[in-house]
C-alpha cells in the first residue's frame, strides 16, 4: 500500500512540473512576443522599417501563421536601405554579389506579398488596407524586373482603392520603360484626371 501511495505521489508530483513547465515557457513565449510586437509597431511608426527586419524574423519564428506580421516583413524587405549598392568604381564581382544580394531581398519580399496578399484577399476580401498592399506587392515586382505583373498589380490596386491615383503615374513609367508609348500616354491621362477628381473630392 505505501509503495502505491509512493508511485502516486511521484506520478502528481511529476504532472505538476510538467505542468508547470509548459505553462511557464507558454507564459515566457507570450512576453516575448508581446515585446516584440512592441518593438516593431514603435520602429514602423517611425519609418524604420531596416531596423524591425530581425524582430519580425524572431517573432515569425516564434508565430509562425500570423498574416499581418508576415506582410510587415514583406514591406520591411521592400524598404530596407542597409544593403550595399554597387558603386562604378568597383571590381566588377563586388558589383555583381551586391547586386545578386539586392535581388535576392526584393525576390523575397514579392514571394512573401504574393503568398500573404492573396490569403489575405481570400479571408478578408473586404479589408481596407488591401489595395495598399497590392500596391506595395506592385513594386516589389517592379524592383524584382517582373514589370508586366508589377502593371497588372498596380491596376487592381487602384482598383480597391481609387485613392491610389500614383498607380496610374506608375504603369504609365513602366510603359514608357518598356517603349508602349501609346499605352504610357494612355495612363498618363488617366493619372491626371484620377488626382483631379481627387482634388475636387477634398
Amino acid at each position: 500500500m505505501d509503495k502505491i501511495i509512493i508511485c502516486i505521489s511521484k506520478f502528481l508530483i511529476l504532472f505538476l512540473v510538467c505542468t508547470f513547465s509548459v505553462f511557464a515557457g507558454g507564459s515566457k513565449k507570450k512576453e516575448e512576443t508581446t515585446a516584440l510586437k512592441k518593438q516593431i509597431y514603435g520602429l514602423h511608426k517611425v519609418d524604420d522599417e531596416t531596423s524591425s527586419i530581425p524582430y519580425l524574423e524572431r517573432y515569425l519564428e516564434l508565430s509562425q501563421n500570423e498574416l499581418y506580421f508576415k506582410l510587415l516583413y514583406a514591406k520591411s524587405l521592400l524598404y530596407r536601405n542597409d544593403l550595399s549598392v554597387p558603386k562604378p568604381d568597383e571590381p566588377a564581382e563586388d558589383r555583381i554579389n551586391k547586386a545578386k544580394i539586392i535581388q535576392k531581398n526584393y525576390n523575397l519580399a514579392s514571394k512573401l506579398f504574393q503568398e500573404n496578399v492573396l490569403h489575405l484577399e481570400k479571408v478578408r476580401p473586404r479589408d481596407p488596407n488591401l489595395g495598399r498592399w497590392y500596391y506595395l506587392w506592385a513594386f516589389s515586382e517592379w524592383f524584382s524586373d517582373n514589370k508586366e505583373k508589377s502593371i497588372k498589380l498596380f491596376l487592381k490596386a487602384v482598383k480597391l482603392d481609387y485613392r491610389l491615383t500614383e498607380s496610374y503615374y506608375n504603369v504609365a513609367s513602366l510603359y514608357e520603360s518598356l517603349g508602349q508609348w501609346k499605352d504610357a500616354s494612355l495612363y498618363w491621362r488617366k493619372f491626371e484626371k484620377a488626382e483631379k477628381e481627387l482634388e475636387e473630392e477634398d
